[in-house]
């Protein structure tokens, strides 16, 4: 299949924009763009069409250098306070909303002291200035806000001429208007309103909880995002109205794009809303001047156009989801359809083998996407898209027309919007059932889905060969992707054997290291905090209660470390002391793996996430011991060597003084691991620990422990410090850092690197590589005599 020019483009486009969005330096896209236009491919049987793709790769590089954020929009720094004026896109009436700063930096999220606090004092489109604290969140730092207060009429954000004059001001009249639309839902739909307002102006602020999850896990979360589904339902309800009005079908195709595009505006230009009302707009130009629509054309001219706007989109989960589902379904709809009612056209309905087909088509171009974004593939997004489909198809046509009807007799408009209430009731209520059932979703990882895209991608290759038929393909296809995607851990798996490894696991402000011995055994020390940063379970609960509503354990970043390291069973879990970032995940670790025993130093905390811990274990059936001093374990030929608590020192009123300290031998390697352990303890070790290779440094970095002599004494050659992005707690400590550069240890920090790998292999080399910092190696003290 020959693609159209402007395909080509649009690739070509995307290309630059990706190299230059990766952080490549921009003096290198000329350098490819020499090598594409020397190389012996198909495109230098053109060169003109060669150099014009070179020039618009180097337009996309451009583009995407010009879109990365200014040096004045800084990163914040967790726990520190600002004063921030900007402006709410949406009131806050559940507590939080999103807040557009004055200083050009984008949004964040703004969380109130209370839902009613930010109904009363937030009101969207006022220009504010909010006084709080950074928090750390998930994905990116969110505002906890403490005071509110109008800014001043010369503050940047209140003025016109400071908001870019008369059309930032309609601007955010829009918005005032638009936020008064969902007050109507609020008071039309009551607790469904965040749904509606989800399905109807793409603001998702207030859902619950669990309704999202339900809906990832059934793989109809695309439901909730304004998309090219909806826009087409807009589209085809002006379409119909426009004909029985009598215009002809032309005109009625330009006005429905039209019509499309007015409530894209009303709902925000959103990426996939926008991508959907430019291919309408481009077919129904394409139509009108009686030339037949090129599909491909559409859809690559649709991503030119929103590139141009903005090449940091290319980057952003929806629009690849957008664009990779349209893809989809161009490519693979219609044949697969035609395949499908061959086979099922005498036992199921056209329609729906079309509507079938579409999924499919759609499901397969964004799964590699949605894996690698999410690590979370759904088995039962088709079957449930074809449920929720007609549902939503009835319920959106109502909800919009409840919402204009309660312009003009709000009692009619709260009879429909009762009626719209059932649908949304049948819709969340299946996809709670399903979403309920063991197996609906499986975690993935992002090595998998690297394995499955080559699998592809080498079958492909093969099957373009003469003489291999369309099932041939289909079954080389199959058979590569499978294969790819076994043999991957096994891959792993051998890769490591015969070596000792430690995994230092990004969990945020916390600890987690795992241990792989030389025979493939895992070990855990810690489990990091909660994955949502709070204690397990919710507070106000009974713990019944909160095990019932426990989240989906798979989720946790030390659970996805392990899996994707093909773990499922782990011999031993060491919990150094009972802080939340260090057991906090441990309750998902238990739930998850076969656990041979769990040590820790039995510190009798009132505390519900050491409760919860504990029950866990209980009802795993997990053996729990109490770690002590002299205590020594022997696994695969490693060395496991408890060096504090010692018996009678534990101090109830502060956990870190009780941490568990091990040392972690194997053929002359030593790894210290110093749990939150302070310098008097330290100091205590130091005869009996002798020179060592690897420090977990104590307490994050904090200047509590690490001290001078201490490293003296040990003189480790690697320092690993598991620290959050942007603490407020100023971990590591500048006194620390200095400390162990003196010492000559070199530092690997999981703000700064990610998940870092130390591996020991038998000839005494140490390897230490990181998620983002590439790869050391050295001869390693592997050859030092142990005391």
């Amino acid at each position: 299949m020959h693609a159209a020019p402007v395909t080509r483009f649009a690739f070509a486009f995307a290309a630059g924009a990706g190299w230059g969005l990766v952080g490549a330096p921009l003096w290198t896209a000329p350098l490819l763009a020499l090598l594409f236009l020397a190389s012996p491919n198909r495109a230098s049987r053109s060169p003109t069409q060669g150099r014009l793709l070179a020039c618009v790769a180097l337009m996309g590089a451009l583009a995407a250098a010009s879109a990365r954020p200014g040096t004045s929009c800084l990163l914040p720094v967790v726990g520190s306070r600002a004063s921030l004026e900007g402006r709410f896109v949406v009131t806050p009436r559940s507590g939080s909303a999103p807040f557009e700063r004055a200083d050009g930096c984008g949004l964040l999220t703004v969380v109130m002291p209370s839902a009613s606090d930010g109904e009363r004092d937030g009101q969207a489109g006022r220009s504010l200035v909010v006084t709080g604290m950074w928090r750390e969140g998930a994905r990116r730092p969110w505002f906890q806000a403490q005071t509110l207060s109008v800014a001043s009429q010369g503050g940047r954000g209140s003025g016109s001429s400071a908001s870019g004059g008369a059309a930032a001001e309609l601007r955010w009249g829009v918005v005032r208007w638009r936020d008064s639309l969902v007050g109507r839902l609020h008071r039309l739909y009551g607790p469904r309103a965040p749904l509606v307002t989800a399905l109807t102006l793409a603001r998702r602020e207030g859902m619950d909880r669990g309704v999202r999850e339900a809906f990832a896990a059934t793989g109809i979360a695309h439901l909730l995002a304004i998309s090219g589904f909806h826009v087409g339902i807009i589209a085809g309800l002006a379409l119909v109205l426009l004909r029985a009005l009598g215009a002809r079908r032309r005109p009625s195709e330009l006005g429905a794009a039209g019509l499309s595009w007015a409530y894209v505006a009303l709902i925000g230009f959103p990426d996939a809303a926008c991508r959907a009302a430019l291919i309408l707009a481009f077919v129904a130009v394409s139509r009108a001047r009686g030339r037949p629509p090129s599909r491909w054309g559409a859809l690559a001219a649709a991503a030119i156009v929103l590139l141009v706007l903005d090449a940091s989109k290319l980057a952003s989960p929806g629009f690849q989801l957008s664009f990779a589902g349209a893809g989809g379904l161009v490519a693979w709809a219609r044949p697969l359809g035609a395949a499908m009612h061959r086979r099922l056209g005498r036992r199921m309905p056209r329609s729906l083998v079309s509507g079938l087909a579409a999924g499919v088509a759609a499901t397969l171009a964004t799964l590699p996407i949605v894996a690698w974004h999410f690590e979370r593939v759904s088995l039962v997004g088709i079957p449930m898209t074809l449920i929720a489909t007609p549902l939503v198809s009835l319920a959106l046509p109502g909800a919009l027309a409840s919402l204009a009807i309660d312009f003009v007799s709000p009692e009619l408009a709260s009879l429909l919007a009762g009626g719209v209430s059932v649908l949304l009731d049948a819709l969340v209520g299946v996809a709670e059932f399903v979403a309920a059932w063991p197996g609906v979703s499986v975690w993935t990882s992002r090595g998998s889905v690297v394995a499955a895209v080559v699998g592809f991608g080498v079958a492909t290759g093969v099957a373009r060969r003469p003489g291999v038929g369309a099932r041939g393909r289909r079954g080389l296809v199959s058979l590569y992707v499978t294969t790819a995607i076994i043999a991957w851990p096994m891959v792993l798996s051998l890769e490591s054997r015969g070596s000792l490894e430690l995994l230092m696991i990004d969990v945020g402000q916390g600890d987690a290291i795992a241990i792989r011995t030389p025979a493939g055994r895992w070990l855990l020390v810690d489990a990091g905090p909660p994955a949502d940063g709070a204690a397990f379970g919710g507070r106000g609960q009974t713990r019944d209660e909160r095990r019932e509503r426990a989240p989906d354990h798979r989720g946790h970043p030390v659970v996805r470390a392990l899996r994707n390291r093909g773990v499922d069973r782990l011999e031993m879990l060491v919990l150094t002391h009972p802080d939340l970032d260090h057991i906090g995940g441990a309750a998902a670790v238990l739930s998850t793996f076969a656990v041979g025993q769990v040590i820790d130093p039995a510190i009798p905390v009132p505390k519900s996430t050491y409760a919860d811990v504990l029950d866990v274990a209980r009802r795993r059936g997990v053996p729990w011991m109490r770690a002590s001093a002299g205590q020594v374990f022997h696994i695969d030929g490693v060395t496991l060597r408890i060096l504090h608590p010692f018996d009678g020192t534990a101090d109830l009123g502060d956990a870190n003084a009780s941490s568990v300290v091990m040392l972690v031998s194997w053929r002359g390697f030593n790894a210290l691991l110093t749990g939150d352990a302070y310098v008097d303890v330290e100091r205590r070790l130091i005869d009996e620990v002798g020179d060592i290779d690897v420090l977990k440094v104590g307490h994050h970095g904090s200047d509590t422990s690490t001290d001078s002599l201490f490293l003296a004494h040990t003189r480790p050659e690697v320092a690993l410090i598991s620290v959050g992005r942007r603490n407020g707690y100023g971990h590591p400590s500048p006194d620390v850092m200095v400390r162990l550069r003196a010492a000559g240890a070199t530092v690997h920090r999981t703000d700064q690197e990610g998940t870092v790998r130390v591996t020991v292999r038998r000839d005494g080399t140490v390897r230490v590589r990181s998620e983002r910092g590439g790869r050391s190696a050295r001869g390693g003290g592997a050859g030092r005599p142990h005391p």
